[in-house]
């Protein structure tokens, strides 16, 4: 009977784990559908810059996909963009010190076309702590 009882817990706990799983997918989902409806390259960065997401956009202004990027640390990434560039912007983001800075950069697509790039550098925060930094680029020309 004791057993009985602890095995219908631990069906009620699995059941409750799968629902859970399940709205997580959906959330997962439904984020990286948003990222990848922007026209605008969205880029969100690690506390240790490592690539933890790279939307469609920038698949195709820099001509890397997500897959070979995420975990590379940004900063190292052999694209277009002078990523050193943003070095301090980052790096004010991810201590807190700045709310967001936006800074112009020439840049090379992966086209060889000259760009002039507007990258906005903002803190990805949970709960006021952050984790994260977000870089959104825009090309102006």
């Amino acid at each position: 009977e004791e057993l009985q009882s602890t095995n219908e817990e631990l069906e009620t706990a699995n059941g409750e784990l799968r629902d859970r799983e399940l709205a997580l997918d959906r959330s997962n989902t439904f984020l990286e559908s948003i990222l990848g409806s922007l026209t605008t390259c969205v880029v969100v960065l690690t506390r240790d810059m490592e690539v933890r997401a790279w939307n469609r956009a920038a698949e195709d202004m820099w001509g890397l996909r997500s897959d070979e990027v995420e975990g590379s640390h940004f900063l190292n990434l052999d694209i277009g963009l002078p990523t050193d560039q943003l070095r301090a912007p980052i790096r004010a983001a991810l201590t807190g010190s700045s709310d967001s800075q936006e800074v112009k950069l020439q840049a090379v697509n992966r086209r060889g076309r000259s760009v002039l790039s507007t990258v906005s550098v903002t803190p990805l925060l949970d709960h006021r702590e952050v984790i994260g930094a977000i870089l959104v680029i825009e090309n102006d020309t």
